[in-house]
């Protein structure tokens, strides 16, 4: 039976880097991204045209990439029915391990709570320092583009009320998510945007696994796959907007600096991870 390797995090943390990681490292396994994406789910384009035409027997549907508002919304219709599906299709290729990734506002947290209830699986998390994953998402809403853009140029003024707008209900995504978790009693591992993947790809790959393991063995592979971008090459995030002063002020006076350079806690069976 194929183990879900889900993915649970939010937007601007480096899932696409973690999932290209995964994808190249992790043998027997089918790797995809935001599959419950409302635009469109992730990954199901890279797959073979046997992969394809399989879930087409198994969910009665034309699974065509190209038409991907219309296939986002059979996907998150029923989830769990397609989870089955894409489950049954990994089951007769062989594979060992179905990984995608979550985030906030894709799914109703009672169909989050049924997938992870209800299939053999595992979780990460995945999480960013609050600030700077802030101002990655607001530039990217501001150009249309998510990946493989250099959005360093660009220098948005943020608010106070727009920062904690997002903060507040991301916190409370990560709380939601380790209480269902922790009542699933499943394994997990937690990884962190600064500390674990953005570094250089051979050091991250290597640190994912070191973690992974006892729950999946990574294989080395050619690192210059992976390429060498960064969308942000501005280390410092008050020198990435226009309004850096006044918004460091702000955060210092409200004493929030330490809460907007923290990340969302996550917790598990085994406490704090």
């Amino acid at each position: 039976m194929v183990h879900h390797l889900i993915l649970l995090s939010s937007g601007r943390s480096g899932t696409h880097l973690h999932q290209t990681m995964m994808r190249h490292g992790l043998e027997k396994a089918v790797v995809l991204g935001e599959l419950f994406n409302p635009s469109s789910p992730f990954g199901l384009e890279t797959q073979t045209p046997e992969f394809i035409g399989m879930l087409e027997e198994e969910t009665g549907i034309e699974v065509d990439p190209g038409k991907a508002k219309a296939l986002a919304g059979y996907v998150r219709e029923d989830p769990v029915v397609f989870l089955n599906a894409l489950s049954t299709v990994c089951d007769r290729l062989g594979y060992d391990y179905l990984c995608y990734s979550i985030l906030p506002k894709q799914l109703p947290g009672r169909l989050i709570e049924d997938i992870l209830f209800r299939f053999d699986c595992s979780c990460a998390f995945l999480t960013r320092e609050r600030f700077a994953r802030y101002v990655s998402l607001v530039k990217a809403r501001q150009l249309g583009a998510w990946k493989w853009v250099d959005t360093t140029s660009l220098k948005p003024e943020i608010t106070m009320d727009g920062f904690l707008e997002d903060a507040g209900p991301t916190d409370d995504w990560f709380q939601f998510l380790s209480e269902t978790v922790l009542a699933a009693g499943l394994d997990v591992r937690h990884f962190s945007y600064n500390a674990d993947l953005n570094q250089p790809a051979q050091t991250s790959f290597y640190g994912l696994q070191r973690r992974y393991r006892g729950l999946c063995e990574l294989s080395a592979f050619d690192f210059s796959l992976i390429p060498d971008f960064k969308q942000e090459r501005e280390t410092d995030p008050f020198r990435s907007i226009a309004n850096g002063a006044h918004f460091r002020a702000a955060l210092q006076q409200a004493s929030l600096i330490a809460y907007a350079f923290a990340e969302p806690d996550v917790f598990s069976a085994d406490g704090y991870v």
